[in-house]
């Protein structure tokens, strides 16, 4: 999708939190969530995605209120 390291990273997150499940954290559960959230904030600021443009209906001018709704 965006990259090897930040789909490898995203894919470490989301099996971690599936894997615990429904139940309270620990102290060293939350530490290493920690860092499993900080190698994908690493990942994702290191990875260039591309802006796509607007089509169809949407793709003329945009004004301030537009831009703050489509963000």
């Amino acid at each position: 999708m965006y990259g090897g390291s930040l789909d490898q990273a995203n894919a470490a997150l989301r099996t971690y939190v599936q894997e615990h499940g429904d139940r309270p954290w620990t102290a060293e559960e939350l530490t290493e969530l920690a860092r499993l959230r900080a190698d994908w904030t690493a990942a994702a600021r290191g990875t260039q995605m591309a802006i796509r443009p607007v089509q169809g209906p949407a793709a003329g001018p945009v004004s301030g209120a537009a831009v703050v709704t489509a963000a």
